[in-house]
C-alpha cells in the first residue's frame, strides 16, 4: 500500500473524501467523514385535519389500493359520502401477499395459481417499513396490525461474484469478511497516509491526531504498524469458534484488498431507510390494506369493476366502469373524483382532461419489477450456515437478492424464500419467460449460492410476479424519474382540474414504490381537496 500513499499528496479535504470513496466505496468514505466529525445524525406523521364538512357530497375514488383507502377513511370521517370504484377482486392495489388459492394472471403470461403449504407466503409487493415511514406505522397502530421485525441485513449472508478473475471467482463469501475487510484495508491505507505525513498539507494536526485517534480505535488494525489483520469484528473461522477451558478459536485470516477490489458486490451503503432491521406485517403486507379495508362500509369498495372513461365539468364528475366478471357496464356521477389510479394506467383511460395533465400522465414512467418465491421443506439457511433473515447478492446473469424470512424462525416446516428480487431493466427478460423457466433461473442460483440445498428442499410450489405485466400496475412504481420531469410535471398533477383530484405514490415522486409513499400521497392531496371544497 505504500505506493498508494503518494496519491494523497497535494489534494484537499474534499479530494481526498472522494478519492477515498472511490477506491473503498461509501462505506470507506462514511469512516473517514466520521473520525473528521463531518457526520451528523418524512416529517409527515398523522393524517391533516380537515376543515370541510362533506354534508352528503359525494366523492368517487378510483383505485382502492393503500392511498384509496386511506382516503375513503379520512373522507368518510367528515360525512363525505364515498365509493371506491376498484378492478381487482381485491383491496390493496400493490400491498399484496401471495398464499395458497392466489391467482395471478400477468399480460400475456401464463395462469398461476399459489399453492403453498403450511399457510406460508410471500409478499409479492412491498414488503420492508423502515422506521422513518411513520404514516405507515401510524395506521398500524391505530388499526391493530401486527409488526415485527425484518432482518434486511444479516452478516452471515453471502456475496457471490463469477464475473470476476482469481480466487474468488464463483466462490460465495460472508458478507461480514468482504464489509470488515474492505473496512480495515482502507483504514490502514488512512492511517498510514496520515502517519507518513502524506496529508499534513491539507489536515491540521488536531485532523490528524482525531482520524489516527479513530482509526486505531476500531479494533481492526494493529495499533503499532497500523496494518488491518484479522480480528474478532471479522470473526472465526466456522470449525474454530472458541471452545471451553484453552481453546481461544482461530480468527479467520482477511482477504487480500487486490482481490476484494474486483468484486462489485456489497460496495454500497443501503440507505438510511434500509437499516439492518426494519418491520413487516405479521402475517402478510396485504394484512394492512385488508384491516384498512374492514374499517369501510360494506359495499364501499365496487370491486372488479375496471374504469373504461372519466368525463368533468365544472359542476360534476362521470366515471363509467366495466364488470370485469359480467361485462356490464355502468355510469355513476359525483361531486369529485379523486383518481389514485398508477399514472402510467390512468393515461390508457378514455378522458377529457386537459392537455396539460394528459402530457404530466403521459410522461410518467414504470419501473419494472420481478419477484419469485420457493417453497423449501428445510431451513437449511439457519440451521446450516447461521442465516436468519438478510439477503444475498451476486452478479449471476438475471439475479440480483435472495432474500431469506425473517418470520417463524426456528420454525420445523420450513418456509418460502424470496428467491430472486430484480428491478429495473434486467427484470424484462425474466419476466419474459416462461413460468417453468422462472422457477429454473431461481433453482440455479439458488444452487450456486447454497449448492446441494436448493434442488434437494424445493417441494415443486413456487409464485412470481413481474409487476410491469400487471394490468393494473404496469410497473412497481409510477412516478417521475428525473428533476426535470418532477419539476415541469408534479405541481400540475397536484394543482388537478376542477372536481378532479389526482392522488396515490405518483404525487410522491421520491419514495413511489414503498407503502409511505401512497399513504403520503393519500394525505397531502386530501389537504389539497379540502381547500378545494373550501373555495367552492
Amino acid at each position: 500500500m505504500t505506493n498508494q500513499l503518494n496519491d494523497f499528496a497535494g489534494i484537499s479535504k474534499r479530494d481526498f473524501l472522494q478519492k477515498i470513496g472511490m477506491i473503498g466505496g461509501s462505506a470507506a468514505l462514511y469512516t473517514a467523514m466520521t473520525g473528521l466529525e463531518m457526520v451528523h445524525a418524512s416529517a409527515l406523521k398523522e393524517p391533516p385535519e380537515l376543515s370541510t364538512e362533506g354534508k352528503g357530497k359525494k366523492v368517487v375514488i378510483l383505485g382502492a389500493g393503500l392511498s384509496g383507502l386511506v382516503t375513503a377513511m379520512e373522507l368518510r370521517k367528515k360525512g363525505y359520502k364515498v365509493e371506491i370504484i376498484e378492478a381487482r377482486d381485491h383491496a390493496g392495489g400493490r400491498a399484496q401477499s401471495a398464499r395458497k388459492g392466489k391467482v395471478i394472471q400477468e399480460i400475456g403470461g401464463e395462469r398461476q395459481e399459489c399453492n403453498f403449504e403450511h399457510g406460508q407466503y410471500l409478499n409479492i409487493g412491498p414488503w420492508r417499513i423502515p422506521a422513518e415511514h411513520r404514516a405507515v406505522i401510524y395506521y398500524c397502530r391505530e388499526l391493530g396490525v401486527e409488526l415485527e421485525p425484518m432482518v434486511n441485513k444479516s452478516v452471515h449472508a453471502y456475496y457471490y461474484s463469477e464475473k470476476v478473475e482469481g480466487p474468488l471467482k464463483g466462490k460465495h463469501i460472508r458478507q461480514v469478511e468482504v464489509d470488515v475487510d474492505r473496512a480495515g484495508n482502507v483504514q490502514e491505507l488512512l492511517a498510514k497516509a496520515v502517519n507518513s505525513g502524506a496529508l499534513d498539507d491539507h489536515f491540521g494536526p488536531e485532523d490528524k491526531e482525531r482520524l489516527l485517534e479513530y482509526l486505531t480505535s476500531t479494533g481492526l488494525l494493529d495499533r503499532k504498524e497500523l496494518n488491518y489483520r484479522a480480528n474478532r469484528a471479522r470473526g472465526y473461522n466456522l470449525d474454530s469458534y472458541p471452545g471451553t477451558a484453552l481453546d481461544a478459536g482461530a480468527l479467520s485470516e482477511p482477504i487480500e484488498m487486490a482481490e476484494l477490489l474486483k468484486v462489485k458486490l456489497g460496495t454500497r451503503w443501503a440507505t438510511a431507510d434500509h437499516p439492518g432491521v426494519m418491520f413487516q406485517a405479521k402475517g402478510g403486507m396485504d394484512q394492512i390494506p385488508f384491516t384498512m379495508e374492514k374499517t369501510l362500509k360494506r359495499g364501499t369498495i365496487k370491486f372488479n369493476s375496471e374504469v373504461t372513461n372519466i368525463q368533468h365539468n365544472d359542476d360534476e364528475v362521470v366515471v363509467t366502469y366495466e364488470n370485469t366478471k359480467n361485462g356490464r357496464t355502468t355510469t355513476i356521477k359525483a361531486d369529485y373524483i379523486i383518481s389514485t389510479i398508477p399514472f402510467s394506467v390512468l393515461n390508457g383511460i378514455e378522458n377529457n382532461f386537459s392537455d396539460e395533465i394528459k402530457d404530466a400522465l403521459k410522461s410518467a414512467t414504470s419501473s419494472p419489477a420481478y419477484k419469485i418465491g420457493l417453497q423449501l421443506t428445510r431451513r437449511f439457511w439457519e440451521e446450516d450456515e447461521m442465516i436468519y433473515g438478510g439477503s444475498s447478492y451476486s452478479d449471476i446473469d438475471g439475479h440480483f437478492q435472495t432474500s431469506y424470512p425473517s418470520s417463524n424462525m426456528f420454525g420445523k416446516q420450513g418456509d418460502v424464500m424470496l428467491a430472486n428480487y430484480k428491478f429495473g431493466g434486467g427484470s424484462v427478460e425474466l419476466s419474459n419467460a416462461t413460468i417453468a423457466e422462472r422457477i429454473e433461473h431461481a433453482l440455479m442460483c439458488g444452487e450456486k449460492l447454497h449448492p446441494g440445498k436448493f434442488r434437494k428442499h424445493f417441494n415443486g410450489q413456487a409464485i412470481s410476479m413481474s409487476w410491469h405485466k400487471d394490468k393494473y400496475s404496469l410497473g412497481g412504481a409510477s412516478s417521475y424519474r428525473s428533476n426535470r420531469q418532477r419539476r415541469k410535471h408534479v405541481p400540475n398533477i397536484i394543482k388537478g382540474e376542477k372536481r378532479v383530484i389526482f392522488s396515490g405514490g405518483g404525487v410522491s415522486p421520491y419514495h413511489s414504490a414503498w407503502m409511505t409513499g401512497a399513504i403520503e400521497g393519500a394525505w397531502h392531496m386530501i389537504a389539497e381537496f379540502d381547500k378545494r371544497v373550501a373555495k367552492i
